[in-house]
Formats: C-alpha cells, structure tokens, sequence
C-alpha cells in the first residue's frame, strides 16, 4: 500500500511538471509592415527551477536563454523549454498591426482681414499635413464650388474647411476672418509734426514753432507746455517746447521741439556719435531735452542704442520704444527709456538723438547722443499682427510657422530668456527642425515683426 501511494505522489508531482512545461509566450505584433519591431516574452512564474528557453525561427537560434526576445519581424516562431527532465516546443507567431493611414492629417487656417467693416476683400488659407496628397478642399459655407486651398474676397465671419486626401481621410478647421484693426481704429493716421526757429540770442524771445496736423477728424484742440492753446507758437525763448493735440474724436499725439540760440556757438553741446547724410536717410528723430544726473554726463565713456522696438498693438503701432546705455569712465552706468514718435509707414535709415542735461555734475551741461537705426529693423513693416502662426503646438520633431510670405530671421528663447536656437524660414522653407531641443516651454520671436510665439515641445 505504502508503495501505491508513493507512485501516486511521484506520477502527480511529474504530471505537475509536465503540465508547467507547456509555456504560454505573449507577444505584441510588428507596428507596420517592413518593421521588425515586435516581441515575445513569457511569465516567469510558470518555470519550473532551472529552465533553460531556447528561441528559434525555424532551424535558425535566434536567442539562447531570456525570458524575452525582440526586433522580431512578422513571422512563425518557437519557442523549446527543457526542465524538470521535460522537454516542449511553444509555437508562436508575430503578425503585423494595420497602420491607420488617416494618423497625422490635420490642417489649419490662416486669414487675412478685411480692410473695413463693409468691405468683403478677406481671404482665407488652409494648409493641410501629414496624410496624403494630393488634397481637395470643401467650404461648405461658400456659396458656389471651391476646391482650392485658398478663397479671396470674404466678408467677416467664420469659415470651415473639410480637407480630404489621396486616402479618403478627412480632417476640418476653420477661421475667422476680422476687420483689420487699423481701420477699426479711429486714431489711426492721426499724427503731426513741428518745424522752428532758433532764437536770434540767449536772451532773446523771437523763435518760432510751426505745427502740422495729419489726419484725425476736426476740429482740433491743443495744449503746449508753455500754456497756450494756439497752433503755431511765436517770440519763444530758448528752450524744449511740447504741444498735446486733440481732434474731435478724443484721439491725440505729442510733438516737441527745442528753441536754441543761433548767435551762440553750439560747443555748450557735447555731441557723441555723427549724424548719417545722403539720399538713404530719410530724417532726424530727437528726444526732448531729459534732466538725468544718475552719472557724470561730463565723464562719459560709453554711449549707444541698445535696442528699439515698436508697440504691439494697433494703438502703440506710431511709438518706437528705445533704451540707451551709458556708462562713464568711474564705471558707473545707466539706462534711458524713450519713445520716440513715427508717422505711420515712414520706414527706412534715421538718425535717433537722445538729449541730456545735467546742470549739477557736467560741464557743459548739454549732451547729444546719435545713432542711426533703420527703422524697418523694429518690425513696422511686414508685421502681420493677426495672421502668422506656429504649429502643431505642442510640438515633437519639427515646427511650421504659418502664412510666411518673405525670409524671417527667427530666435528660439528658453523660458529664462537664453537663446537656444536661431535660424531664418521663408515661403520656401517654413519649418523648424526641434528635435535637438528637450522637452519644455519656449519662445520663438521672428525678426522685423511684432510676433511672438510660446510653444512646448513634447517628444
């Protein structure tokens, strides 16, 4: 009887090593045909001690040992386990995983304004990726049949797109077509400017400041610093002069000029840096006289424009905002905010003056400080407030700046403001490659316009 139960126990105890033998592989499918990137594993917790795997296609080892094998191509494998004095074969197969060909289809809109409220003179463009092309392109709320990317003269509202490619795939976006903000602006345009003459002596009254009004709506009114309310000034003595004008809307702007004495010499002057001449200047931009003693003006070293820029907005579009940099020969240093007025569309080479005066350290106490700066470096031209864009955003290998129509620089900051990357990027060419950056938030500024973009970058 003893010897029965002792054959019963060893014929269960192999049946249980038998039955641990047959190895159940998991696998995960190539991810395309033509990829070898799919694998097979077993669970380690139905292996008996000292198991040994042996991983093959056909008569060909491909892995002696492991628990896992991969850069498997789609195929028929088998997997020979040899342990507990049992041996078994495991036949497996990798097949392959139908990519969806509709993965990366997207598009985007681009628009450009109408030039009034009343006016239908906007257009919009969509710019399809991925996919496959060719594309064809459906408005369904544009009267008629449109099949192109781009569709012109469009009163303001919003518009969608279907987009659909070589594949049937399909993808929609819209956009919204806006007045231009510089028609819906009614100071736009509303600007002036002041021509003088010098006094005949130090002591003398008799200079002149002449004021001319663009634009606006009429009638207007003024204030100059001196009190008066009259348009043109005379018998001015010498010294700054500014006048605030108004027109009829609340709109208004701030010209200035300075009266000097013409019989005098101008060596009461120090003058640092030379005016530019020739047909390439277009004219002289000067500061009012600015009353600063934070270093010696007298003890100068180091002057210079460190940057000028226009505002972003279509109320700020006139304004050139500037910082000067000053340094004297004790080492001690500051900055100078102006901002200088500009009549709309007057771009090109200027001479920029910023003007000192410190009667309390500097002999002579009047300081003129020139550079001369194009203008079209601030970004008043091409400045495509409301029609460029970046995208996809978040981003992973490559960035495309939208609706570029001539050659930017561009600048890539990280979010403590250190250049990480800069190139250019044209009709031609408006891709950035990103997958040298790592993963975070970014700006992207493009030169000679107003626009700057934050993206993140995930890979």
């Amino acid at each position: 009887m003893k010897n029965i139960l002792r054959f019963s126990f060893l014929f269960t105890l192999l049946l249980s090593f038998k039955m641990q033998a047959q190895i159940i592989v998991t696998v995960t499918n190539v991810s395309a045909p033509g990829l070898c990137d799919g694998v097979a594993y077993v669970d380690t917790n139905n292996l008996v001690t000292g198991a040994n795997l042996m991983w093959m296609q056909g008569n060909t080892v491909i892995q002696n040992g492991g628990y896992m094998v991969t850069n498997l191509c789609a195929g028929q494998y088998n997997l020979i386990f040899s342990g507990g004095g049992f041996t078994s074969t495991s036949t497996f197969t990798i097949g392959t995983n139908t990519s969806n060909p509709c993965a990366g289809l997207m598009s985007y809109c681009t628009t450009t304004p109408t030039s009034a409220p009343n006016v239908c003179d906007g257009s919009i463009s969509v710019l399809a990726v991925g996919g496959m092309a060719p594309y064809t392109y459906q408005w369904p709320n544009i009267s008629g049949i449109w099949s192109g990317s781009t569709i012109n003269n469009l009163c303001t509202g919003t518009y969608s797109v279907t987009v659909i490619d070589a594949n049937g795939c399909t993808t929609n976006s819209s956009g919204t077509v806006i007045v231009d903000s510089n028609a819906m602006n009614p100071c736009f345009g509303f600007n002036g400017n002041i021509s003088s003459t010098n006094a005949t002596g130090a002591s003398a009254c008799d200079g002149t400041a002449t004021l001319t009004i663009n634009g606006g709506t009429g009638p207007y009114s003024m204030v100059w610093s001196n009190g008066s309310t009259v348009q043109n000034q005379i018998n001015l003595c010498v010294g700054t002069y500014s006048v605030t004008v108004y027109d009829n809307n609340q709109c208004s702007f701030t010209a200035s000029t300075t009266i000097g004495n013409s019989s005098t010499n101008i060596d009461s002057v120090i003058v640092i840096g030379n005016l530019a001449a020739g047909a390439n200047v277009i004219g002289t931009l000067s500061s009012s006289w600015m009353y600063n003693c934070t270093i010696d003006l007298g003890a100068l070293d180091t002057a210079y424009l460190v940057s000028a820029s226009f505002g972003n907005t279509m109320f700020t579009q006139d304004s050139l905002f500037t910082t000067w940099y000053l340094v004297d020969t004790n080492g001690n240093f500051m900055y100078v905010n102006y901002n200088y007025y500009v009549p709309f569309g007057t771009t090109g080479l200027y001479n920029l003056i910023l003007q000192l005066y410190c009667p309390i350290k500097s002999q002579p106490v009047y300081y003129n400080i020139i550079s001369v700066f194009n203008l079209a470096e601030a970004g008043i031209e091409n400045n495509h407030l409301t029609d460029m864009s970046v995208y996809p955003n978040p981003v992973q290998q490559e960035l495309t700046v939208g609706n570029v129509t001539s050659t930017y620089d561009f600048t890539i900051l990280n979010m403590d403001g250190k250049m990480i990357l800069n190139g250019t990027v044209s009709p031609s060419n408006a891709h950035i490659n990103t997958s040298t950056l790592s993963n975070g938030s970014y700006f992207i500024v493009l030169k000679n316009t107003q626009n700057a973009f934050t993206f993140r970058l995930i890979k």
